[in-house]
């Protein structure tokens, strides 16, 4: 999918991505401390069948199981060198569970190492990395690439690059806290200004992804929407996450979930959908809210 082609999508109507990869994986029997791509080499049936129950409960658009899927990331998971063999794994098990029924989009999130003055990586060895990855899901044969959860602008806008050298569609989202003196990430990069960077670098979407519940993402796409030149993506985690005896609990339940999704619609996102936390049931339950209402 090139860019035109995604923009006349979102002009037609709003998109509704998937959920949770990595908590419905923790759920499937996930080990603790197991890099998610392992399972395409291993498991690849039951990565398959998340992706076939997000489809059948409505979702366009599936990620595939690569948001750590970044040679320096995979690296630190035990798969170094492996890059193109995990993207390429990753999109056909996602198409068998799509069977043609949605798009899948490359997933690319953070790369794990930070850059000065934090850390130590380079924006070149960041940006090598991502090109990697990108080309690889390009060479895959995924349909848009999707930049997930970058808490710095300078990563995010190195995967970018990266991503729109494929000639696809990227959609490129951010992760924002509310805090006192406005919306930013960890990195301290605000909320208006990234999405506008972004925007301004070539992304064809952006927009906000995880650390917060739906209300709070709803106020981030209200902020973002008065001033975004291009249209917006969101994805809230299933409320706040609490420690059980049984695991990481979250305390939002997809009704309302699925309302805060028709609220960001009816606010200017032309993309929507979950993040941690959120299943299949969210996804249904946000396609039925978003098919009885939304203003197209």
């Amino acid at each position: 999918m090139r860019p035109p082609e995604l923009r006349a999508l979102l002009d037609r109507r709003v998109v509704l991505l998937d959920g949770g990869m990595g908590s419905m994986l923790i759920a499937a029997g996930l080990e603790a401390g197991r890099a998610p791509e392992w399972w395409n080499l291993e498991h690849p049936g039951r990565i398959e069948a998340v992706h076939r129950a997000y489809v059948e409960a409505g979702s366009d658009v599936v990620h595939t199981n690569t948001f750590g899927g970044s040679p320096l990331r995979l690296a630190a998971g035990g798969l170094a060198g492996r890059c193109r063999e995990v993207a390429a794994r990753a999109v056909e098990v996602a198409r068998a569970g799509c069977a043609g029924h949605a798009l899948v989009a490359g997933d690319i999130g953070p790369s794990g190492h930070l850059l000065p003055p934090v850390g130590t990586a380079t924006l070149d060895e960041l940006a090598d990395g991502f090109a990697e990855q990108a080309g690889a899901l390009a060479e895959a044969g995924v349909d848009l690439i999707s930049i997930e959860t970058m808490s710095d602008l300078r990563e995010a806008l190195a995967a970018l690059a990266a991503a729109r050298a494929t000639g696809l569609a990227v959609i490129a989202m951010m992760t924002f806290e509310r805090r006192r003196r406005g919306t930013f990430t960890v990195m301290g990069d605000p909320l208006v200004p990234s999405l506008a960077a972004l925007a301004g670098a070539g992304a064809d979407a952006v927009g906000c992804n995880c650390s917060v519940a739906a209300d709070d993402m709803l106020a981030m796409v209200e902020e973002a929407a008065a001033a975004s030149t291009v249209p917006l993506a969101a994805q809230p985690n299933a409320g706040s996450p609490r420690l059980t005896a049984g695991g990481v609990a979250y305390d939002a339940d997809p009704a309302a979930f699925a309302r805060a999704l028709v609220a960001m619609a009816a606010a200017g996102a032309r993309l929507v959908g979950g993040c941690c936390g959120t299943t299949p049931d969210f996804i249904r339950a946000a396609r039925t809210a978003l098919d009885a209402g939304v203003p197209r």
